[in-house]
């Protein structure tokens, strides 16, 4: 930090008093210093957050922040000195910023730019870019905010800049060419763009290809109320295009109707024709195939979109089961077709048993996807089906060797057990102190002792981002040791080292889940796997539709299974988060009849969803049953449960590897189902 930026922050001018700051710099540093040298040796404290070393200046901070937030804005002029006394403590910045904030001028412009630049790029600078340019604006203060202004601030301080820039005596040519991706919007943009796209306008750039454009934009955004606006800047012959985007995006049925398709202007009608035949396709895959195939004919549509449309289609007949399934995937799964279309042509081939077929679209596959885990372990078991034991017995012996679900049950198709593959990081401790001793380091541990744990990932992400790959491994570690679990298989996934089996899965909270799973009777490692892929065992944890902690639940799961209220706040503690959890895998449990597959299923679809996904007449095997699930999401999640589970088996020194099981278990169909009489609990077949 340059002695320019605290002279000017603080207003120490004076020769006496830039001595004094120079002393209390000096203090600083050796403070600092003394702090940092503590911090080498918290990377040997397993399993627990550092020495506490900052105790007494963490509350000063507080009583600081807590006077720049309250304080009339005169009086937090003088807090100059409480400021500076904790320029050694890691949150210092935090307390440089609220100053900014609570004193942002135009007089304190040298002071903002000079934060900005000491901190740029850091967690504690973002947001400021953006208040201060709101406020420059509001006051006009054109040359300060062009000077401050960057790209990417958002539409309206965009148009804010480029207006200024006009105004500045800059070429209107090339302002203007920037407000092509402002027009190109598909909501209204905010009206300090209007004078823009007058000139804009004017200068003959709205063309109607641009028009069309963002009619296309509007339409996909579902924004019929602009599309009503475009349509009149539209010369008289094109307006039908606004019409027909209307019309679909009210119903997507109305696609059929031929009156809506001249085919006068074929490339942007079919940019119509193929947005609505793709939504239609997933409640009327009949007319939707209807539809592509009249306009197929006559060569209106490009490969990419041909692709797009059958994708559509054939999923839809294959999700809901449909015979017309085959030939629509036959028609879909070719070169250029996306990879799930592929997927879900193999999904289906298994679920039908068309076992040589399945074999053949492996082989015709890219070489790529026949490398990919799932591709070998199906052909593995086509080939076992077709009696091409040995060959199925090479492919199960080499997946055998790959720690993920497909090793695993290729593990046990052979009777052999799966590998974890365990290889230990090696534990560098000059390197784990050297990251221990980094700012953004301090000040995450700062914030998670403040409970402040948004902050304190944010400061985590922004070390990982900023390490050098070889040093984000080691904050992997280190992070492990501090029972910090979810950063530390946060920094083992971006550092790339898959092998550290121990520290990917830790044993987190394992004297709770000991004693929730006994007193349940669940399976302790099914319990971990499930908190494991919900949450990383993040004990704060909310999803977006408002799941919440370690094994996110919703408010109302919990309410339901403690039969209780249950408050948010309850679901970020990991006792009782554990709990309601734990119990509500026991209701799936005896409501499924225990058969981990639909628990881990139902955890994450809901176990409604889950039993409309029950083959309809004839049992199936997990493992096709499973690769037929329709959520892509669901789909992966009860994979990687079950593999997960076996991982903290072994991890909990148990022996109970659900693999062989799983080889031999049956997915009842709908037709075994019934439901008792008394307690509602679902029969199913027996395992």
């Amino acid at each position: 930090m340059s002695d320019f930026y605290f002279n000017s922050w603080l207003g120490w001018r004076s020769p006496a008093n830039i001595k004094k700051m120079a002393a209390m710099f000096a203090g600083a540093l050796v403070g600092s210093l003394f702090s940092l040298l503590s911090l080498s040796a918290w990377a040997s404290q397993p399993l627990t957050l550092p020495n506490d070393i900052f105790e007494q200046e963490r509350a000063r901070y507080l009583d600081v922040e807590k006077k720049l937030l309250t304080y009339s804005k005169r009086s937090v002029q003088h807090l100059d000195n409480d400021i500076y006394d904790l320029a050694h403590y890691p949150l210092y910045p935090y307390l440089l910023r609220l100053k900014l904030e609570r004193t942002m001028s135009i007089r304190t412009k040298r002071e903002v730019k000079q934060f900005l630049e000491d901190f740029d790029g850091q967690p504690v600078s973002y947001g400021v870019r953006y208040k201060w340019l709101n406020y420059l604006a509001k006051n006009d203060y054109r040359s300060t905010f062009l000077e401050n202004y960057r790209s990417g601030m958002g539409a309206r301080l965009t148009c804010i800049a480029l207006n200024y820039r006009l105004k500045e005596g800059e070429s209107e040519k090339t302002v203007l060419h920037e407000v092509d991706a402002l027009w190109l919007h598909g909501q209204s943009q905010p009206e300090e763009c209007d004078p823009l796209f007058a000139k804009w306008k004017k200068a003959g750039m709205m063309t109607p290809e641009m028009v069309i454009k963002r009619i296309e934009i509007a339409a996909k955004e579902d924004n019929r109320a602009i599309i009503s606006y475009l349509k009149r800047q539209l010369p008289s012959d094109k307006q039908y295009l606004a019409d027909a985007w209307l019309s679909v995006t009210r119903d997507t049925s109305r696609v059929n109707k031929t009156a809506l398709f001249p085919l006068k202007n074929t490339s942007h009608e079919a940019e119509v024709i193929v947005w609505a035949v793709e939504k239609l396709a997933w409640r009327n895959p009949d007319l939707a195939g209807k539809v592509f195939t009249r306009y197929n004919d006559k060569k209106v549509f490009s490969n990419a979109q041909q692709h797009v449309m059958r994708r559509a289609i054939a999923l839809s007949y294959t999700l809901d089961r449909l015979p017309q399934a085959h030939y629509w995937l036959e028609l879909a799964d070719i070169d250029g077709a996306s990879e799930d279309i592929k997927l879900w042509h193999i999904s289906h081939l298994l679920r039908t048993k068309k076992w040589q077929e399945v074999v053949d679209v492996i082989d015709n596959a890219p070489a790529s996807l026949q490398r990919e885990e799932n591709y070998r372990y199906w052909k593995a078991r086509a080939l076992e089906a077709l009696g091409q034991t040995m060959q199925a017995t090479v492919l199960y012996k080499e997946l055998a060797q790959e720690r993920h679900y497909y090793g695993f049950m290729a593990s046990a198709h052979i009777g052999e057990i799966p590998s974890l593959v365990n290889t230990p990081a090696p534990r560098d401790t000059a390197a784990i102190a050297s990251v221990a001793k980094t700012p953004a380091t301090m000040r995450a541990v700062e914030f998670f002792r403040l409970d402040r744990n948004t902050e304190a990932r944010r400061e985590w992400y922004y070390l990982l981002a900023h390490l050098p790959d070889s040093k984000v491994t080691d904050a992997g570690i280190l992070a492990y040791e501090w029972g910090l679990y979810d950063q530390a298989i946060t920094s083992f996934a971006r550092s790339g080292y898959w092998d550290d089996v121990e520290r990917r899965f830790p044993l987190a909270f394992n004297d709770v889940f000991s004693e929730k799973s006994e007193a349940y009777s669940i399976s302790k490692s099914l319990a971990m796997a499930i908190a494991r892929r919900e949450s990383s065992f993040r004990s704060d944890a909310i999803s977006p539709v408002g799941a919440a902690g370690l094994m996110q639940l919703m408010p109302g799961t919990a309410r339901y299974v403690a039969k209780e209220k249950v408050s948010r706040s309850e679901l970020f503690k990991v006792n009782d988060n554990v709990e309601y959890g734990v119990q509500y895998i026991r209701y799936l449990m005896d409501k499924l009849n225990n058969n981990p597959v639909l628990v881990s299923a139902s955890y994450n679809a809901g176990w409604r969803k889950v039993l409309e996904w029950l083959p309809a007449n004839e049992s199936l095997p997990v493992d096709i049953w499973i690769e037929n699930i329709p959520y892509k999401e669901t789909r992966a999640y009860v994979k990687a449960v079950m593999a997960y589970q076996h991982i903290y088996d072994q991890q909990l020194g148990g022996n109970e590897n659900v693999f062989p099981q799983l080889t031999r278990d049956m997915i009842p169909s709908a037709d075994a189902v019934s439901t008792h009489p008394v307690t509602g609990t679902l029969q199913l077949a027996p395992r």
